[in-house]
């Protein structure tokens, strides 16, 4: 049986991760009623959920510890996700003291800090990287057969200020990550991969060469603020996503949580129903509007799209990016780690991507911390099938229990506590969004879309790429309805050294562009 809700509603946002959260807050500021809808009953946020919390007892007490999909930092250039915080929430967020680039090459481990160094560093942007050979640390990373790369390094900042493939919907399919690094050497080579591999979120296999192109123009190669990194005061649920959630409620929004969307009706009128499967309550809901948002990441977008009788022509023809799945690993120990920063990255070879010591970032670890002199790291595995389907939760606890003890010798024999969360095949395998993907304007008239993988003329990425969709979609609402429109920001330019040879390097492309346009010409009239 299928049960209508009663309400005359302008708005529906389907999904509620941080895009669709996001539109329906700006939504109800202007004073738009709206319907959020999300598939999830419990922990709605998408890859900002929380989850239930990691218990164990240890020094006579149990132990709490928030969960959650492992979201932690915000860089220098999400301008609309801050201002998103600032208008909702009362999060304030925290700089970054550094991060730490923890290289793994066969046995040997060397560190570095590279955070504060590549952005506070004299060196301007695009080679800001070469402050890390003013580091003594970073030469113990490095062999003299690396200085073979200084070609290979060239061209590859020079391909990376001379495309600017969101921008101009350039993917280049078939060109992936390791054409990137063409003419580098392993050691360095392996070093640099993991930065894109930490950007993309993503295993190396699925990372293409436009995605690192555009991931590395804009969170750092442009400008040395770019990677200006502040980290949330608590876990992404309590600080981001319950507040919106409130902010939603308390303007007179409605939320369905547990309803998942399964059918777009087009109405005579030119609205919309949306059949939602209701986990909450048993059974099917629909509801009505005159506009729809959809806010749901890209496979969930496909399915309902595809399963609409009113929309599944058109999305036939829509390219939707692919997905992959990740997991978060936490140990406690009963020793704390040298002094350092709050996070970094391993690359080389190491398993883990990227970790966070949590004692250095929130409450309640830190009161762990000072009730046992303990302390917790979470790290994240982007990494492929083949390791996250077939190890289990203790194999995985295991190597990276190890990999830790490799890179912080200071805890090793003093582990107590390990849980892996494995998170749903729903992060987005990064592809520059093209003529045929899904824009913000949709094909079919009262529906936009917003999100991390929506095609719109923004350079941003993951976070910062959903609250400025979000923001666009809700103010193509507020203008047909006369009201005022968000601002929009934009990255800040490129600092004028990048600028300058970004001039050149697409006056270079353009040129190699025509003569070899000229030369075919040429050829077919032979």
């Amino acid at each position: 049986m299928q049960q209508s809700i009663d309400n005359d509603l302008p708005v529906i946002v389907i999904g509620g991760g941080l895009a669709g959260l996001t539109a329906a807050a700006h939504l109800i500021e202007r004073g738009v009623p709206t319907l959020l809808m999300d598939a999830d009953r419990l922990w709605p946020g998408g890859r900002l959920s929380g989850g239930d919390p990691d218990s164990f007892e240890q020094a006579g007490r149990v132990w709490h510890f928030p969960s959650e999909h492992g979201v932690h930092g915000v860089w220098g250039g999400y301008g609309n996700l801050r201002a998103t915080l600032e208008r909702f929430t009362t999060t304030r967020l925290q700089p970054s003291t550094g991060e730490e680039w923890i290289n793994r090459w066969g046995r040997q481990v060397r560190v570095v800090e590279a955070g504060q160094l590549v952005r506070g560093g004299w060196i301007p942007a695009p080679f800001h990287y070469l402050s890390l050979l003013f580091r003594p640390g970073f030469w113990r990373a490095i062999t003299p057969l690396d200085f073979l790369s200084l070609p290979g390094f060239l061209f590859s900042v020079l391909w990376t200020l001379g495309l600017d493939p969101l921008r101009e919907e350039v993917a280049l399919d078939g060109l992936m990550l390791n054409d990137y690094f063409r003419g580098w050497t392993p050691n360095l080579r392996a070093t640099f991969e993991g930065l894109a591999i930490n950007l993309l979120a993503a295993p190396r296999e699925d990372i293409t060469l436009t995605g690192t192109i555009a991931a590395l123009r804009f969170y750092t190669m442009l400008r040395r603020d770019s990677w200006a990194m502040h980290f949330f005061p608590s876990n992404a649920h309590d600080c981001v996503i319950q507040p919106l959630l409130d902010r939603i409620r308390e303007g007179g929004g409605l939320t369905l949580l547990g309803a998942e969307a399964q059918r777009l009706e087009r109405m005579p009128d030119g609205g919309w129903r949306v059949v939602a499967e209701d986990s909450t309550r048993g059974g099917r809901r629909s509801a009505e509007a005159a506009q729809i948002i959809l806010a749901t990441h890209a496979p969930g977008a496909e399915r309902l799209l595809l399963d609409s009788p009113d929309t599944a022509q058109a999305a036939g023809a829509i390219r939707f990016p692919g997905a992959v799945r990740n997991a978060t690993v936490r140990l406690w120990f009963s020793a704390a780690p040298r002094p350092g920063t709050a996070g970094g990255m391993f690359t080389g070879d190491f398993l883990p991507d990227n970790f966070f010591w949590l004692h250095r970032l929130f409450d309640e670890f830190r009161e762990w911390h000072s009730a046992t002199g303990g302390s917790a790291i979470e790290m994240h595995l982007y990494a492929n099938d083949d390791l996250l389907e077939n190890q289990s939760d203790n194999v995985l606890l295991i190597r990276c229990m190890d990999e830790v003890q490799r890179a912080f010798p200071e805890v090793r024999g003093h582990f107590l506590h390990g849980s892996v969360r494995r998170n749903s095949r729903v992060q987005t395998r990064f592809r520059v969004p093209t003529a045929d993907c899904l824009h913000l304007h949709t094909p079919w008239d009262n529906v936009l879309a917003c999100g991390d993988w929506i095609a719109y003329d923004s350079p941003s990425f993951w976070m910062e790429r959903s609250c400025t969709t979000a923001l666009a979609a809700a103010n193509e609402i507020l203008i047909t309805r006369g009201l005022e429109p968000y601002p929009i920001y934009q990255p800040p330019p490129p600092e004028l050294l990048a600028r300058g040879l970004q001039v050149l390097a697409r006056g270079f492309r353009k040129t190699i562009g025509r003569a070899l346009l000229k030369s075919a010409r040429a050829l077919r009239r032979r």
